[in-house]
């Protein structure tokens, strides 16, 4: 189940917003407003920004929100009314579009769109490297079709390096991406875990978790 950061111009369109997201099966939080205070504790697989009648989604917060944890990758969903069409600079940050009305099979095929054209991941939530695949709707994992037992941590480790690979991610990003910011473990809890995966993914496929020296770790696809 993929977190979902929830930006929206009042409570009632926030929830809302929440509550058809969760019957997709995601997990979604209220963000809050800019000087609120922080964000959620756990990376979000997707962000969705709600505008008000009439105006463009929120984009200075998911903007400060990018500055603040590193977050320029996360697919990005904007929903407006048709008056909010004007304001179309913002509209082009976003990853799809939803203009309200909407039903929830548009929502579903557009949250879809937005993981795919952001990170990989295809509509079935499965994204995969050579034989090695993940199905993120079922949180299983197997390599040639034979499952791997992962812990729940170490698959979420692996889910994040393999939903962002070729990018080097220093052990603090990590500990904060896969953790969450209210984790207060050291970086050696990612030396571990990755060095646990690696020896579950088998000789063929360990490798493709790089070490970047004195840095962190990069997933190669």
């Amino acid at each position: 189940m993929a977190d979902v950061w929830v930006y929206a111009a009042d409570e009632e369109s926030g929830s809302e917003m929440g509550r058809e997201l969760a019957r997709l099966g995601y997990k979604p939080y209220r963000a809050p407003e800019p000087g609120a205070g922080d964000e959620p504790g756990r990376r979000p697989g997707l962000a969705v920004l709600v505008g008000a009648a009439g105006e463009a989604a929120p984009l200075e917060v998911w903007q400060r929100a990018c500055r603040r944890h590193d977050l320029a990758d996360v697919p990005v969903i904007f929903t407006v009314d048709a008056r909010g069409l004007q304001a179309s600079q913002p509209l082009f940050e976003a990853h799809e579009l939803l203009v309200r009305p909407f039903s929830p099979a548009e929502l579903e095929v557009r949250v879809a769109r937005a993981r795919r054209g952001a990170n990989g991941i295809e509509v079935a939530d499965v994204v995969s490297a050579g034989s090695l695949e993940l199905n993120l709707a079922t949180y299983q994992a197997s390599i040639d079709g034979q499952p791997i037992d992962f812990t729940y941590m170490e698959y979420e480790l692996l889910k994040f390096m393999m939903t962002n690979p070729n990018r080097v991610f220093p052990r603090e990003s990590l500990l904060n991406a896969v953790w969450g910011y209210d984790y207060y473990g050291g970086a050696r809890t990612v030396d571990v875990h990755v060095r646990r995966v690696r020896a579950k993914l088998g000789e063929k496929h360990a490798a493709r978790l790089v070490t970047i020296r004195s840095v962190g770790y990069r997933f190669e696809r």
